[in-house]
């Protein structure tokens, strides 16, 4: 993928991002928590298997991400295929994920170390992206 001036920065400090999914001719986005700290070969979002991105993406892997660029009125969409990680991969990066968010729980909590049916994570592997000024 070609590097866009300001596109690393602007990832990196992108605490949300929207996602795009598509059921035929239908775009839905919703907003995604990034906790992705660079822009890389994989960008991964955890989630549960019964939501409608992941509907989605089984049906058409093509996904857009959607976060602001450094200048008012400006923003950068990435494009991506999506894929969902193996179950080796949901069990070892699961609880990280959730103690990343909620830290002061470390002490209190033990998340159990076992497969979930429910978890899922989404890897994108970004494809094109640009700058898109309105």
């Amino acid at each position: 993928m070609k590097k866009l001036p300001g596109l690393d920065e602007a990832f990196k400090k992108a605490k949300v991002v929207f996602m795009t999914t598509f059921k035929g001719d239908e775009e839905r986005t919703r907003q995604m928590t990034n906790y992705n700290t660079e822009l890389g070969e994989v960008i991964w979002f955890p989630t549960e298997k019964d939501t409608r991105k992941v509907t989605d993406i089984k049906k058409n892997n093509k996904v857009l991400l959607t976060f602001p660029a450094g200048n008012r009125g400006e923003y950068f969409e990435v494009e991506g295929e999506a894929s969902f990680a193996s179950d080796e991969e949901v069990l070892e990066k699961w609880e990280w994920w959730w103690l990343y968010w909620h830290p002061a729980q470390k002490e209190r909590f033990w998340f159990p170390r076992e497969k979930d049916e429910r978890r899922v994570i989404i890897n994108i592997e970004p494809k094109e992206a640009r700058l898109v000024k309105r």
